[in-house]
């Protein structure tokens, strides 16, 4: 058989859809403003409790050095930019003398003051024999060099209870005994910022307020409360973040949205509502303001990239056995066809005679980004046995996997809440390393900092713009070998036992299956699809009884199938669902097939087939709106009622050849379909 080649026209499809998925991100980013990505920087820490390590709940803030606060070792750490290790808040914190109890979210002024919001027991003034405190959530200050500077706190604290109020018995800073006072949300958060001039504002979400103190401690003003309206947010409220002008900005996660405040407490504006198109938020999470005036925003969305088992890419040419068959009729080339060229899966299926069913309506649903399967291993609220249920699921999850990718994003505004663009990253939920990767903070350069769940490591990231990095990309390969051999040997219907018919079959098969897949962003999403079957018999028909009519048969076949498939989805929102889908479909074939006498000496008879195929298939599937759909499929069948395009000719006894046939067939199909539920 010659070499031969896969078709030049797989390859310029290859370009000419990668080419036009980037013409329509440029076009759409022109449109819709900036993609970016992220690089690593580098990472630091670990697990621990002192010398740049640190235990599960952490928060982190950033002054040129970067500060963390650790709840469960109740102390704070100052590391270089680097990420070394400088100092800490206490240096013991074993100490019975550390007053840190639950360090939390902190900020670092202009001139390295550290604030951090934790919990205290605060003696109230003018009470003794016994004493009696009370439990209040506070701020403290310390200097750049660790010394105690200041308290803070947004409930009285020093009134004497106006009604009786049960309280547990204690022992005080001096082994006395004393009373202690719990008020409900003693114990709850607090978020704080400073300003460039040294104002302390602290978020204080659950009872719906922001105050604002004065450098030296004195309380200036209170603003802002719970609900949804203007200067309202709710009581789950994210994250407070202070530009250069003095604006205030809440991340107000209930409510989907940014609220901005002035630097007096006055309501100025909101931006943002509840979705995941540019603009819209789910739950709002962390937030910074940059030098320039710009706001980063990084909300809880997360878009799922899915691709479970290997894909149906286009049903390939006929089987061995249908290849095989000495004079196939055009019934069974026909059936053939059926699930070669005319694809009954992947992008490229047709079935004339299904009907619409739920099931099918919803696949898209069920691969959204949103997909429930988090639920099996990510809910907290599992008992022992639904969480070892649950880690089987993601184990069986992970084996049926190819890959599966979590892309999460970070939206930049302008300082009135216009919308410019968006970073956006990946992690690889099968990477054992980087699976648990988790969003940590945002510093006011604009690095995105990640947290390893697993070993407690923290990675900075830079922003880079939009690219074709290979570590977006993802591949798989696949190859498979098939090599049987039968020997049949028969004896015909007589009063001996001999052989009349020995056959020797031989047959192999060699398939490659490559798939490539880009995520250009979190919307945007290319796969290509390849196929290369090689496959060949060798049957080898003896009958000794009558030698000349014996034969050997020899058949060989390639055929390269190619998918492409660029989607973008419209609406990601799972109750609102659309996409549109343009695929791509090529088929390549060409078959080699010989039949000749055994024995030439006796019998030079033989029989020679050559055949080809190469069809294309173009499909557009949109969802006009979310329950309305339009499928279009053009398709140049080439052949479209056999295998193949072949030419069969025949040689006589002599050698001589006597006949020649062949078979030409090819047809355009265009069909269309309008879906519309109700």
């Amino acid at each position: 058989m010659d070499k031969i080649t896969p078709s030049k026209f797989n390859y310029i499809l290859v370009l000419l859809l990668f080419t036009l998925s980037i013409l329509f991100q440029n076009t759409y980013l022109s449109n819709a403003f900036a993609v970016d990505f992220i690089k690593l920087e580098h990472e630091f820490s670990g697990k621990g409790s002192t010398d740049g390590a640190f235990g599960k709940d952490i928060h982190i803030a950033f002054n040129k050095n970067i500060y963390v606060s650790d709840t469960e070792n109740r102390l704070i750490q100052k590391l270089s930019p680097t990420g070394q290790f400088l100092f800490q808040i206490p240096e013991d914190p074993e100490s019975p003398d550390n007053i840190l109890r639950k360090p939390g979210h902190l900020a670092v002024d202009n001139i390295g003051n550290i604030y951090v919001a934790d919990i205290t027991a605060h003696h109230i003034a003018e009470t003794k024999d016994p004493k009696i405190y009370m439990f209040a959530p506070c701020v403290r200050k310390f200097s750049p060099t660790g010394e105690l500077l200041h308290t803070y706190f947004v409930d009285p604290v020093d009134e004497k209870p106006g009604v009786v109020l049960p309280a547990k018995l204690i022992i005080d800073e001096n082994g006395k005994t004393a009373f202690g006072i719990q008020p409900t949300g003693h114990d709850r958060a607090l978020r704080v910022a400073v300003s460039d001039d040294g104002q302390l504002y602290v978020l204080d979400a659950k009872r719906g307020r922001i105050h604002k103190f004065k450098a030296d401690g004195e309380k200036v003003r209170t603003f802002g409360r719970y609900g949804a309206g203007d200067g309202e947010f709710d009581k789950d409220a994210a994250d407070i973040a202070i530009d250069a002008r003095g604006n205030i900005f809440i991340a107000d996660a209930g409510n989907h949205r940014v609220v901005k405040f002035d630097r007096d407490g006055k309501y100025m504006s909101s931006f943002g509502r509840k979705g995941r198109n540019n603009g819209e938020f789910v739950r709002p999470m962390a937030l910074t303001t940059l030098p320039t005036g710009e706001v980063l925003v990084k909300d809880a969305s997360k878009f799922r990239r899915k691709v479970g088992g290997l894909p149906e890419v286009i049903a390939l040419s006929p089987t061995l056995t249908q290849l095989t068959e000495s004079t196939p009729s055009q019934a069974e080339l026909a059936d053939t066809i059926t699930n070669a060229t005319r694809p009954q899966y992947g992008p490229f299926a047709y079935n004339p005679n299904a009907t619409v069913n739920a099931a099918n309506l919803n696949r898209r649903l069920r691969l959204l980004e949103e997909a429930e399967y988090l639920r099996y291993y990510e809910d907290n609220e599992y008992d022992e046995d639904d969480k070892e249920l649950a880690e089987e699921l993601k184990r069986a999850d992970i084996r049926l996997t190819l890959f599966h990718n979590v892309i999460s994003r970070v939206q930049k505004f302008d300082n009135n809440g216009r919308y410019i663009g968006r970073i956006i990253y990946e992690t690889d939920q099968l990477s054992e390393e980087k699976h648990d990767l988790t969003f940590l903070d945002l510093d006011s350069s604009g690095y995105i900092y990640l947290r390893d769940t697993s070993d407690f490591t923290i990675a900075k990231y830079s922003i880079t713009g939009f690219t074709v990095k290979p570590s977006h990309m993802n591949g798989f390969y696949s190859s498979r070998v098939a090599n049987l051999n039968n020997k049949y040997t028969e004896d015909y219907e007589d009063i001996d036992f001999s052989t009349d018919v020995e056959d020797k079959l031989n047959q192999l098969e060699l398939k490659n299956l490559f798939g490539w897949t880009y995520s250009l962003s979190e919307r945007w999403h290319l796969t290509f699809l390849d196929e290369l079957t090689y496959s060949e018999q060798d049957e080898r028909y003896t009958t000794p009884a009558k030698i000349e009519d014996s034969f050997d048969f020899e058949t060989q076949a390639l055929e390269n199938a190619f998918a492409a498939n660029l989607k973008y989805i419209t609406n990601p929102n799972p109750y609102r669902y659309k996409e549109i889908n343009l695929s791509v479909g090529r088929v390549d074939g060409t078959s080699d097939l010989t039949q000749d006498a055994l024995f030439p000496e006796l019998n030079k008879q033989r029989r020679l087939d050559t055949g080809d195929a190469s069809s294309t298939v173009l499909e557009l599937n949109w969802d006009i709106w979310s329950r309305t759909n339009l499928w279009l499929r053009y398709a140049n069948l080439n052949p479209s009622e056999t295998s193949r395009n072949f030419i069969r000719r025949f040689y006589d006894v002599s050698g001589d050849l006597y006949e020649v046939f062949g078979s030409r067939n090819e047809a355009s199909q265009f069909l269309g379909e309008l879906t519309i539920k109700f």
